[in-house]
């Protein structure tokens, strides 16, 4: 009989492992922009959340408050998005994506159709219901953790849970 407990533990691991070098690389996606994943994916929620605030955008992504103000301030510099406020409350800002944010994201779902064809190749050739199962197994997962992560001190300091930062 087979141990999936440690299948399914050992596959999230080579997943995580991976994906961990792989968000250590940037990417250009269109000539002379070039950004980290966690970059791109900040632009992505912005652009399907126009008018999102740091809050919510942390929320959104699990990314502390701090770490958003500071990936939000160099994406408006390098024009990818835009800061604004609202209802003349001064303090909070908001964002949204300019016509070049688009650009690189558009870009980016290019870069995945391509980069990812092979694997959704074999994803796309299981039923609906096995597709289903595998992204409700994943986003249960994730929900786990992230209770996990809030019962714990190791990540109390992270919205939506995450391991805690070394201030030493």
């Amino acid at each position: 009989m087979a141990d999936w407990r440690t299948e399914f533990d050992e596959a999230l691991l080579r997943v995580y492992s991976y994906t961990h070098l792989d968000n250590r690389l940037p990417k250009e996606y269109l000539p002379g922009v070039a950004l980290l994943p966690r970059e791109m994916h900040m632009v992505e929620v912005i652009l399907h959340h126009p008018g999102v605030n740091t809050t919510e955008l942390s929320r959104i992504t699990g990314i502390p408050k701090g770490t958003v103000s500071k990936m939000t301030r160099k994406l408006e510099q390098r024009g990818l998005l835009e800061l604004f406020r609202q209802g003349g409350n001064l303090k909070e800002v908001h964002y949204r994506g300019t016509t070049l944010g688009r650009r690189v994201f558009d870009a980016h779902v290019k870069f995945h159709r391509v980069n990812g064809r092979e694997f959704y190749t074999h994803f796309n050739a299981l039923s609906d219901e096995h597709k289903a199962l595998v992204v409700d197994v994943l986003a249960r997962y994730a929900d786990y953790m992230k209770e996990y992560c809030d019962k714990h001190t190791c990540c109390t300091d992270i919205p939506g849970g995450g391991p805690k930062q070394n201030r030493e």
